[in-house]
C-alpha cells in the first residue's frame, strides 16, 4: 500500500465539486422516494454513483403494488415502475407514477472530473485499490495507482489525517448539546 496527498487546488476543487453533487442527488432521490413512501438505493460505482431506486418496508402492503417491480436481492431490494403496457385499468394510475418519478428522478453523479484531476480513469481503478478523503483542503490516498502532483507520505500520517476526519465526521452527525449554565 502506498500513502499520498494532493493539496492540487484543481484537484481539491474536482472533490468538492463532487461531494456537492453527490449530496444534491441524496437530497433529490430522498424526496422522490419519501413521496411515494420508501428510502432511496444507491448505486456506487467506480464511474459513478446514481440512484437506483427506492426500497418499500412494505411492499405487500403498498397500495398499487402491482404497478411496481418487485423488490428482489438481485435488485438490492430496489423497486421502480414497471414499464410495457399494463391492463387498460391500470394504464393512468402507471402513467401518473411513471411521470412524476421520471420527474423527480435525479441524474447520476460523475467520479470521471474527479479521477481525471488525480491523473486515473475508472478504468485504472478496476483493478487497483483507490480510497480517498478530503480534509483540511488535502486529498488524501491509499492506492498503488500513479496520480498527478502527488506527495507520497507515510502510513502514519495518511492514518492521522483518517482518524481526524472520521472523528469529524462523528462529531457533524451528534446533534449539538445545550448546556445549562
Amino acid at each position: 500500500m502506498s500513502y499520498f496527498k494532493i493539496s492540487n487546488e484543481t484537484a481539491v476543487q474536482a472533490f468538492k465539486d463532487f461531494n456537492a453533487a453527490k449530496s444534491a442527488l441524496i437530497e433529490q432521490a430522498t424526496v422522490l422516494a419519501n413521496h411515494f413512501g420508501g428510502e432511496p438505493i444507491f448505486s456506487n460505482r467506480i464511474d459513478k454513483v446514481s440512484f437506483a431506486g427506492i426500497n418499500f418496508h412494505n411492499f405487500n402492503q403498498l397500495e398499487n403494488n402491482h404497478l411496481w417491480f418487485k423488490p428482489k436481492a438481485t435488485n438490492c431490494f430496489a423497486s421502480e415502475p414497471k414499464y410495457g403496457k399494463p391492463k387498460a385499468a391500470d394504464r393512468e394510475a402507471l402513467e401518473a407514477i411513471k411521470a412524476t418519478y421520471n420527474a423527480m428522478k435525479p441524474e447520476p453523479v460523475s467520479r470521471e472530473p474527479l479521477l481525471a484531476s488525480l491523473g486515473v480513469s475508472y478504468g485504472d481503478c478496476l483493478f487497483s485499490r483507490l480510497d480517498m478523503f478530503l480534509h483540511n483542503d488535502v486529498i488524501y490516498l491509499d492506492t498503488s495507482l500513479p496520480l498527478i502532483d502527488a506527495t507520497e507520505i507515510f502510513g502514519s500520517e495518511y492514518q492521522a489525517a483518517k482518524n481526524e476526519y472520521t472523528a469529524g465526521k462523528k462529531a457533524s452527525k451528534q446533534p449539538a448539546q445545550a448546556s445549562a449554565a
